[in-house]
């Protein structure tokens, strides 16, 4: 299958990207050769950076997909630091977008999760989370979709179940935050359709933009089953307005 994002590339010309680019700051889109591991997966932002752990048996498939297969054995989160340039760009305000094409969630129990978003301080166990989408199974044909903040003061958005354990058509997530207010908000859309507004919350005050993280807890091992990541990117301007 080829990802939506390789199609959209063919139907965009490069005059209409170009401003877009300066403002991606980091950017994977797993057009790799096939089997190559995260940690390997070519950086295309404005500054290239490495992951720093790999998950499991979790590889790109040669058609623009990073797709994860995982247990809870391996490592549950992989982090990028945020350059002081990066953070001399963004301001107060940042973007972490997530595009996925699909998923099948087949294992006995609801357990698969997926983490997406920005630390304060890294820790395999427990790190400090600014904010982050969460993508999780809670229910044998249920999905939820949710933006969580934690610390002092801090508030996250409700769980919506709003998606099954089988996703064909593609999804992206966009989480935006706010230091100086100390806010974050939740979009999504389907395929090429418009953004919804899923929700919003409050982050600490007291944690900052220090490190990018993605994060899988649960088995993803099933016969079968399949998180299919199309592209994770860190911006510096407004990908929904990009898209209207």
């Amino acid at each position: 299958m080829i990802s939506r994002r390789l199609i959209s590339v063919f139907l965009s010309t490069f005059a209409a990207m170009a401003p877009m680019c300066a403002d991606v700051l980091y950017e994977w889109n797993f057009d790799d050769l096939p089997s190559t591991n995260l940690t390997q997966a070519s950086s295309s932002g404005k500054i290239k950076a490495d992951w720093n752990l790999d998950f499991d048996d979790t590889m790109t498939n040669g058609f623009g997909q990073l797709i994860v297969r995982r247990t809870p054995d391996g490592a549950a989160n992989t982090y990028v630091p945020i350059s002081a340039k990066a953070y001399r760009e963004i301001a107060d305000e940042v973007w972490i977008q997530a595009d996925i094409d699909g998923w099948h969630f087949k294992g006995k129990s609801a357990s698969e999760t997926m983490r997406l978003g920005i630390v304060h301080i890294t820790d395999e166990e427990r790190p400090h989370v600014l904010a982050q989408i969460i993508l999780e199974r809670t229910d044998s044909h249920q999905v939820s979709i949710a933006a969580e903040a934690f610390g002092e003061a801090s508030k996250s958005m409700a769980a919506l179940p709003i998606f099954d354990s089988e996703q064909n058509d593609a999804v992206s997530f966009v989480l935006y935050v706010n230091k100086k207010s100390n806010t974050f908000k939740l979009h999504y859309r389907i395929d090429e359709g418009p953004y919804l507004y899923l929700g919003e919350g409050t982050t600490s005050p007291n944690r900052e933009i220090r490190y990018l993280r993605l994060g899988f807890s649960g088995y993803f091992n099933a016969s079968g089953e399949a998180l299919r990541i199309d592209r994770i990117a860190y911006l510096s301007h407004n990908p929904i307005e990009s898209a209207q």
